[in-house]
Order: C-alpha cells, then sequence, then structure tokens
C-alpha cells in the first residue's frame, strides 16, 4: 500500500490549544501522563514499614528527579524534624566513640555550651594554681617536709661537731670531712696522719653515716607523704574549681541520660589533663594557650555529624556515592589518647537519616562494597562506621570503632529498568529491601488535554529557565517534534528535557531576531541547527555513496540484490544507513548461511533474522520435499558489527530473486522484519531509514519512482520530516507499507508473486510457482548427488 502524505506524521494544528501565547497560562504543577509512576510514588512514600525503598525507573530526561523533589517538598513540613547525633570521646573505651542522640537543634545548643565551658576552663587554669590560698597551702605542706628534713640533718651536724668531724650538706648530698685544729683537714693533712689517727677518723665517719641512715630512715615516708598532700590539694583546688562550670551545665542536660553520663565521664577526666597541660605540678604549663584550647576542644568538644538546618524531614541527593560520601569516613589513628571522635566525618546517610535518600544506581554500582555496605545498614537498620572493606590498615595504626546509629531512612533509587530488572532477579536482598517500582514511561499519550498540558509545562520550565514565551503555534510545532521523539503519531514523548532544550535553542534564535516571541521559525531553526551540528558522519556517509565509495544502486533492476537500510547509533545522534544486501543460492544441504555470522559480525539478534528465513522457506514452500538449497546472504561493505533484524525481509527478498534470477527493483529501500510465516512485523529506526534513503535519491535526482518499502505496522512511528512529506505529495517519492512479504514481492518486481491455494499450489508462472518448482529442483539434485555420493 502505498502511503498518503497524511499517513506520514502527525500535524498538531495550533487551534486545538487553548491560549494564543504561553503568557496566558499557568504554572504546571505534577508531572505529565505518569500516573501509574504517580500511584505507585504515593504508595511507596506513604508505606512506612521495613523493606519498602523505592526504585525509579525510565528514560533519563523525563523529569523524574525534579517531579519527585516537587513531590517531596510538601511532605518534608508534615513530618517531624529528626534528631541530632553527635559523637563523644569515650575515656574508658578511648577507640570507641559514643552516639548521642538530642532533639533538632539541641546539639548545636550543646556544642556551644562546651565551647563555652572550654573558655571558662582556660580562665580558670593555669589561675587557680596562682590563687594565694592555694601557694599558701602548697609552700605549708613544703614548710613541713623541708624542717621535718632539716631537724634530722641538724642531729647528724651536731653530733659530727662532738666528733671532731665536719658535715657538709649540699644540694641534698651529706659529706663528712675530719677537723684538725678546729680546720677541716685537706688531703695533704689528712695523709699525715698515722694510721691509729686515720682509723680513729674513719670509724666516726662510719659511726656517722650510720646515724645519717637512721634519722632519715622515714625520708620515702615523708616525700609520699608531701606527695599525698600536694596531690589532695590539687584535687581539691581542681574540683573546687570545676564545681561551678559544671553545676549548671548538668542541671541544664538533667533530662539527656547520654549528656548526662558524658559529663560526668568528662568531669572525672579532667583533673589528669589540668594536671599534666596546666600547670597543676608545680611548673609552668609548657602548651601556648592557643595549644591548650586546641587540646580541650580535641578530647572534649562533641563532634555534630547532622542537624537539620530547616524543619522537618531532610532530603539529600548525593550525586556521587561512593563508599565514604555515603557513609562517613573513619580516620585512623594509632594514638589511642583522646580525640578520637574527630576523626569522624559524616556522610550521606547521616545527613538523610529521618528522611528521604536520593541515589543513581548506576554510581551507587560502580563503587567497590558500596552497594553490599548500603544493603547490610538498611537490613541491620543502623549506621555501622568502620573503614571500607580491603583498605590497607599500616602497621601499628588501629581502627576507631564509633558506636552504630539507628537508622530509619527511606532511599529512593534512579536509574534504568534494565538494572532493576537485572538486580531483581540476580540480587536476593534487592526485592526485600526495594519492594516499590516507579517505573515512568517514555511516552504517554497525545490528545487535547495531554498538549495543552504539554504547553503549560513547556510554559513553566521556560519560565524557570528565564527564556521567551512561545506562541501557540510554537507550542504546536513542538508538540510535532515531540511526536518525532517519541516515534508515534498518537503518543509524545516523555524526556521534556529534550523539549526544553529545543526551547532554550529557539530561544537563542528569537533573541538574535530581537523578537519578543519564540515563533514557528524560531523552532524549526533550532532543530535543523541541531541536526546539522550532529550530521558530520551521517553526511560523510552520504558523499562516499555518492562518489561511488560505498555502492548503492537508485535505479534499474537486479538479480539477487536489494538495498536495505539499517540504523546507526552515534553518540545522541541515530542516522539511516542504506546497505546493498545480495544473495547467492545454489543446491546443497547447508541451508541459508549468514556471511555476517560466519565471521563473526553477525550479532544474535540478525542471526535469529536471517535463521529465519529457512523457516519461512519450509513453511511457504518446502511441504512436499526436504530444503536442498545452500544459500549465502551478505551486507556488502559492511565491516562492524551488525545486531537486529529488521534486515531479514530485505534479505529474504535478495534470496528469493537470486533463487529464481527475478531482477529486483534498486530504486526501492526496503527495511522490516519477518515471521516464519510470511507476516512483516514492525522495525526501530523508521523515520531515520526512510530519510536517509530520500536524501541520497533526493541528492541523485528524485524520479518519482524512487521510494522506501517498511512494515505496515510501523506507520503510526512515521513522523517524518517536510522534505520527505512535500516530495510524497508532489509524488516525487513513494513510501510504501507492508503486511506481507508477498505484498513487498509485489512492489519489488513489478508482478504478482501468486497467493497458495488450499492443496498448497501457485498460480502458474507466478513468482511463487517458479520459487517452488526452484526448490524442488534442488531438492532432486541434493539428494541425487547424495545417492551418488557426488
Amino acid at each position: 500500500m502505498k502511503l498518503t502524505k497524511d499517513q506520514l506524521g502527525r500535524r498538531v494544528p495550533p487551534d486545538i490549544l487553548d491560549f494564543a501565547t504561553t503568557r496566558e497560562l499557568a504554572d504546571f504543577e505534577g508531572i505529565l501522563g505518569q500516573p501509574r509512576a504517580t500511584e505507585a510514588l504515593e504508595f511507596g512514600l506513604g508505606m512506612e514499614q521495613p523493606g519498602y525503598n523505592l526504585y525509579i525507573a525510565g528514560d533519563a530526561g523525563t523529569g523524574r528527579i525534579r517531579y519527585l523533589l516537587s513531590y517531596l517538598q510538601p511532605r518534608i513540613g508534615q513530618h517531624q524534624t529528626p534528631s541530632d547525633w553527635l559523637y563523644v570521646n569515650n575515656f574508658d573505651t578511648p577507640l570507641e566513640p559514643r552516639a548521642i542522640s538530642m532533639p533538632n537543634k539541641q546539639g548545636s545548643q550543646l556544642l556551644r555550651d562546651i565551647d563555652h565551658l572550654i573558655d571558662a576552663l582556660l580562665d580558670t587554669f593555669p589561675a587557680a594554681f596562682e590563687n594565694p590560698s592555694y601557694i599558701q597551702r602548697r609552700n605549708a605542706l613544703q614548710a613541713r617536709f623541708d624542717e621535718t628534713y632539716d631537724d634530722a640533718i641538724s642531729q647528724v651536724r651536731r653530733a659530727a661537731v662532738s666528733r671532731q668531724v665536719a658535715m657538709f650538706y649540699e644540694e641534698g648530698s651529706v659529706s663528712f670531712s675530719p677537723l684538725i685544729d678546729g680546720k677541716v683537714a685537706d688531703d695533704a693533712q689528712f695523709a699525715s696522719l698515722d694510721e691509729k689517727e686515720m682509723d680513729y677518723f674513719q670509724q666516726q665517719v662510719d659511726q656517722l653515716e650510720q646515724l645519717l641512715s637512721e634519722v632519715l630512715l622515714e625520708l620515702p615516708q615523708w616525700q609520699r607523704d608531701l606527695n599525698d598532700g600536694m596531690r589532695q590539694l590539687r584535687e581539691a583546688t581542681i574540683a573546687q574549681a570545676l564545681k561551678p562550670l559544671f553545676q549548671s551545665l548538668r542541671q541544664r542536660y538533667t533530662g539527656y541520660a547520654s549528656v548526662s553520663i558524658y559529663l560526668a565521664q568528662m568531669l572525672n577526666h579532667l583533673p589528669r589533663v589540668i594536671e599534666e597541660h596546666f600547670g597543676g605540678q608545680g611548673k609552668a604549663p609548657a602548651e601556648s594557650p592557643s595549644q591548650q584550647r586546641k587540646l580541650l576542644e580535641g578530647i572534649y568538644r562533641p563532634n555534630l555529624l547532622t542537624s537539620a538546618m530547616d524543619s522537618g524531614m531532610p532530603v539529600i541527593q548525593e550525586s556521587n556515592p561512593n563508599y565514604q560520601n555515603l557513609f562517613g569516613r573513619v580516620s585512623f589513628s594509632n594514638d589511642e589518647s583522646a580525640g578520637a571522635c574527630q576523626h569522624i566525618t559524616p556522610g550521606a546517610l547521616h545527613r538523610a537519616n529521618g528522611g528521604y535518600l536520593i541515589l543513581n544506581v548506576e554510581k551507587l554500582l560502580a563503587g567497590d562494597n558500596t552497594w553490599s555496605a548500603l544493603k547490610r545498614m538498611l537490613r541491620d537498620g543502623c549506621i555501622n562506621l568502620e573503614p571500607p572493606p580491603g583498605e590497607i590498615q599500616l602497621g601499628g595504626v588501629i581502627p576507631l570503632r564509633p558506636e552504630p546509629i539507628p537508622l530509619d531512612i527511606k532511599v529512593i533509587l534512579i536509574g534504568p529498568r534494565e538494572i532493576y530488572y537485572t538486580l531483581d532477579q540476580l540480587d536476593p536482598d534487592f526485592n526485600e529491601l526495594f519492594r516499590v517500582l516507579v517505573d515512568f514511561e517514555s511516552v504517554f499519550a497525545s490528545n487535547g488535554s495531554t498538549l495543552n498540558q504539554f504547553a503549560h509545562l513547556v510554559h513553566s520550565r521556560a519560565r524557570e529557565s528565564g527564556l521567551s514565551e512561545l506562541s501557540a503555534a510554537a507550542v504546536a510545532r513542538l508538540a510535532e517534534h515531540a511526536h518525532r521523539l517519541a516515534e508515534h503519531q498518537l503518543r509524545l514523548t516523555a524526556r521534556i528535557d529534550a523539549i526544553v532544550e529545543i526551547v532554550s535553542e529557539a530561544d537563542f534564535a528569537c533573541r538574535q531576531d530581537r523578537a519578543s516571541l519564540i515563533e514557528v521559525e524560531h523552532i524549526n531553526r533550532a532543530i535543523e541547527a541541531r541536526s546539522r551540528r550532529n550530521a558530520r558522519l551521517r553526511d560523510r556517509l552520504l558523499e562516499d555513496i555518492l562518489d561511488g565509495t560505498v555502492v548503492i544502486s537508485t535505479e534499474g533492476n537486479a538479480k539477487g540484490q536489494v538495498n536495505g537500510l539499517s540504523l546507526l547509533q552515534v553518540g545522541d545522534m541515530a542516522f539511516g544507513c542504506p546497505t546493498r544486501i545480495t544473495a547467492t543460492v545454489h543446491p546443497g544441504s547447508r541451508g541459508v548461511v549468514d556471511i555476517e555470522r560466519e565471521v563473526e559480525l553477525g550479532q544474535p539478534v540478525h542471526s535469529k533474522g536471517v535463521m529465519i528465513l529457512t523457516g519461512y522457506l519450509c513453511s511457504c514452500y518446502a511441504q512436499e520435499f526436504p530444503l536442498g538449497v545452500s544459500a549465502h546472504i551478505a551486507m556488502e561493505q559492511s565491516y562492524s558489527y551488525i545486531d537486529g533484524d529488521s534486515a531479514s525481509l530485505a534479505e529474504l527478498c535478495a534470496l528469493l530473486s537470486a533463487l529464481v534470477g527475478q531482477p529486483l527493483r534498486q530504486d526501492l529501500a526496503v527495511t522490516g522484519s519477518i515471521n516464519q510465516r510470511g507476516e512483516i512485523q514492525a522495525v526501530g529506526g523508521v523515520n531515520e531509514k526512510v530519510e536517509c534513503f530520500y536524501d541520497l535519491c533526493q541528492a541523485r535526482g528524485l524520479t518519482g519512482n524512487q521510494g522506501v518499502i517498511l512494515p505496515a505496522s510501523n506507520q503510526l512511528n512515521l513522523m517524518l520530516s517536510d522534505r520527505v512529506i512535500e516530495a510524497v505529495a508532489k509524488r516525487q517519492f513513494n513510501v510504501y507499507a507492508v503486511a506481507t512479504v508477498n505484498e513487498a514481492l509485489g512492489i519489488l518486481t513489478g508482478k504478482e508473486p501468486g497467493k497458495a491455494n488450499s492443496k498448497g499450489q501457485f498460480p502458474k508462472g507466478t513468482l511463487n510457482d517458479r520459487i517452488l518448482k526452484r526448490l524442488a529442483h534442488f531438492a532432486r539434485l541434493t539428494r541425487s548427488l547424495s545417492e551418488t555420493g557426488g
């Protein structure tokens, strides 16, 4: 059937729209043409049972994330704001920081209170040890020790004088020397004494040293008593100074058990730090005030992981969900002292806790161990901060083990359908954790209502982007482009982002013309400019055909040869490509051989299409005899991988032509898939395929006989460009829609193929009759050769 120009596309009249310009329109709310997805989204967000996380599937550019965020916005304020979460140091087990939960904003208040406490500590110490009362009591303890010690030394000194021996005390060391004539003897005088006098003095010294040992026997105890007194004095001084600092703080947080425990641990831990670093041991601090502040903050300042900036539930969209961005980071530390909690960095899971976390599933699955860790935490219901599995731990470095935080979250994955079905099939945990599929359609019905909603949506997106308003005619042209993107005359594409891109580029043309309104000509210029920018490979291919590098005929007739049409996808650009398909046939038993498959260029779907040809030959012709044919089919000058079965109709026509030597028209190109019954099935990319052959014919000169044969079931997919429709209207080019192989053969040969009767016989002399007889002849030859061993 030859199609008319009205069957080659959908034209949207501007009067179907209820406005003159988009200035008259209100903003669009909701999402266009997605009732199923809206219902699923409402269900998934409303279910609060564990496991009802969401997977939003669909094509990119359909506005999934935008709609999700707009849908969540009013729900945010209807729910309780999640608690603040803080980590504090665990003074009992330093490598296991404790988690503290507080009502929203109270975590920040606690942080400020601890900062004020640190300020007060710096003001109080070491000043408390410089207080006159403290110094007086400390000096009194030291004086008591010194007095006891001096009394013991005086007793030994008096005994030495009575024995004519001098005692020397210097820097805690006692020594003795004999007196001769009331003076201390030097070495020469002592050496001049006789042996008896020397022995006498030595005995005296030994007795004095024995006495010294006896009187200082309790010196260690005196020292211990002094140290105990000093320590008790320091502790009492510190406790007395700390009490007013903590009293009001502990009263303020009486209702928070975890905070009260932390303050109690802090109060118990502080004295040691003050003694060591704030002059409590009787010497000036080694650290500067800034170093002392940093020390106190590292030990005692809580690490505020999360605190909602606004009221309501958080909505976090993590664009790079690797392990650390998602779960946070736990630094390594080989110091088991305080300050551990400051090594913890929160992740998106912490920030979204109590609300919603939106993730791109492809990026999520790309990270090592990220997917398995997310599932584990969702299943366990807590955030267990730990280093990524396999992360290298240096010798002597000990990882922190923070206390887990309870997890209450709704995770929303965004991704393609293929990943959803793969995970559902291969990952047993997936269906348990992500039970709600929100499946966004790639197209939706086109009618008066949806077209007007489409206009409202275009207006809203244009206004958000600061673009010019549009006329009704421009919106109608945009709708036609939306039909083209949907590849359907009754449906619009749901890829609204692609439509907005055209509006944005049309706005550029509008501003160049200094116009106040985007008109049809601006939309057309934007579409044509985009096509031209992306058409380098398409134009280069056309040039190769025109200069004869790639051989494609657009006139005459040929046996075993037909023009096929394939679709090439390069990035975002898809364009058709004419391909010469040839076939050779001879008696044999190999059947139909796909040369592309033999050289491993044919992919499975293409190979399946070729194998169906054998099924068609058997069902249509070889009912009374075995199929004894060997045929070779090739797509000439094709050097890359080939997939898809859209060439199977053209391949069959070439095969049948070669079988009986029937010439086929070369001014036609063929696309379509067949089944074993000879029915023509729809294929993809029909618009690009038709246009590529038209462009070739137009470049060589239109004759009025050229055209394309395509499946009748593809007629609704036609949204051809104006240049092709105009050529068809002027009878310069033709588009044929066929439902069966016979219809295609009739157009290609110009002859009636012939219809089988109830006995499976075709009218004599028809193409099908000739094919049947030729196959029967091949069967006899093959059987004869087999019997003779030839």
